[in-house]
């Protein structure tokens, strides 16, 4: 099945709320730190683990009531090797409780290493004479950023195609100041990088009649979401900037298409630390206020949908 089409059967079942697991370290909850730290001391092992613990409680909680992770690859990354065994570990229980895995991290490059990051999450290694390496990470869909243009974003076009991956590329960032470049041009950059996904995503049409290659576009501009959508029918969005970020929430109705599909909301911060405010100071029992929170935006997209 096409990524396009499992993501539209996933929404049907569960709403197209998207939890991010962004495990800011002076945001996890204090007893969860304070265990890890006392029984570890300061290192890289004792967080690693204090994020690994934490992304499963949260996992557990929304088990069935989300469809989808988005994990954002800079939190691990920066714990060295101990936070990449981590990222492995949450993606494959996050696979194993059947959320959609979106990895969060924006690769790219020139053609021939962006090849590399293509095969090493999407799809597999080929690594000569006949031999083949499944797929490290083994991801769902990734994140990827147009600049180097488009024999950079080839190679996870044709691995996303090749797996039944999907590809969201960065259009409308959340970022202030997101305008400086993407709106240079009689034809705005994010309008052109979106059409070069229409593009290529022709290959990939579901069933569903969405294309596979999606674009991210945030819900800090709602007039650019708005137009998008009217431009480009066939393409999934992938919506941050809810929450923490400011994103109004009137205005996701304009990610959606009349039917009411076509995007994933996606909500890091305000679900994962909402225990926060309550002002709890340990954090106890954080994942039941994050599954709370995610009821909250479920309830409320609903009624936008409506």
């Amino acid at each position: 099945m096409k990524f396009a089409d499992q993501v539209v059967k996933k929404v049907q079942e569960t709403g197209p709320l998207v939890v991010g697991l962004d495990p800011h370290f002076s945001l996890v909850p204090p007893y969860l730190r304070e265990k890890w730290l006392k029984k570890e001391g300061t290192t890289w092992e004792a967080l690693s683990h204090c994020v690994l613990e934490f992304n499963s409680l949260i996992l557990q909680a929304l088990t069935s009531l989300v469809g989808f992770a988005k994990i954002q690859i800079a939190f691990y990354e920066a714990l060295g090797v101990p936070g990449m065994m981590v990222l492995k570990e949450t993606i494959e229980e996050a696979k194993r409780k059947d959320f959609i895995v979106i990895l969060d991290g924006k690769r790219n490059d020139i053609a021939s290493t962006a090849n590399f990051y293509a095969q090493g999450y999407l799809s597999r290694l080929e690594i000569g004479e006949g031999l083949i390496l499944p797929s490290f990470w083994n991801v769902d869909a990734i994140t990827v950023n147009p600049y180097l243009g488009e024999d950079s974003l080839q190679p996870f076009f044709q691995e996303a195609k090749r797996e039944d991956k999907g590809i969201f590329v960065l259009a409308r960032t959340t970022n202030p100041s997101a305008p400086f470049i993407q709106d240079v041009g009689e034809e705005k950059v994010f309008i052109r990088v979106a059409q070069l996904v229409e593009k290529w995503g022709e290959e990939v049409l579901g069933e569903s009649g969405f294309s596979s290659l999606g674009i991210v576009i945030g819900a800090t501009y709602p007039e650019d979401m708005k137009f998008l959508r009217e431009e480009f029918p066939s393409l999934l969005f992938l919506v941050p900037g809810v929450g923490a970020q400011g994103g109004d929430l009137s205005s996701l109705r304009f990610a959606f298409r009349k039917d009411g599909e076509g995007a994933l909301i996606n909500v890091s911060r305000d679900i994962i630390f909402s225990y926060r405010r309550e002002k709890d100071d340990k954090g106890w029992g954080f994942e039941e206020k994050a599954k709370e929170r995610a009821i909250f935006y479920q309830e409320r997209l609903r009624e936008i949908l409506r």
